[in-house]
C-alpha cells in the first residue's frame, strides 16, 4: 500500500468526532483507529473507505499526500 501520509487524527478532531464514535460507525475497534492516528498503521481499502465515508471524506484525502497523487497520476511513482 503507498499511504504516505495520514491526516486521520486532524480530520477527525475537526469534525468534533470521538475515537470511540469513529471506531463504532466505521465498523471497527478504538485502538485501531489510535494505531492508524498514532502509529502509523496503514488500515485495508476497506477499511479506508469505511473511515472515509464516515468523516464524509474522500480517502485520499485522509491517507494519501498530494505529491504522492500527482506523482501517480504523471507516472513518475
Amino acid at each position: 500500500m503507498l499511504f504516505l501520509v495520514n491526516k486521520l487524527r486532524d480530520i477527525r478532531i475537526k469534525t468534533g468526532m470521538s475515537v470511540s464514535e469513529l471506531a463504532r460507525r466505521s465498523g471497527t475497534t478504538r485502538q485501531t483507529i489510535t494505531n492508524i492516528e498514532l502509529h502509523g498503521q496503514e488500515p485495508g481499502i476497506k477499511l479506508a473507505l469505511q473511515i472515509a465515508q464516515t468523516l464524509n471524506k474522500d480517502a485520499k484525502d485522509i491517507f494519501f499526500d498530494d505529491f504522492v497523487i500527482h506523482g501517480l497520476q504523471k507516472g513518475v511513482i
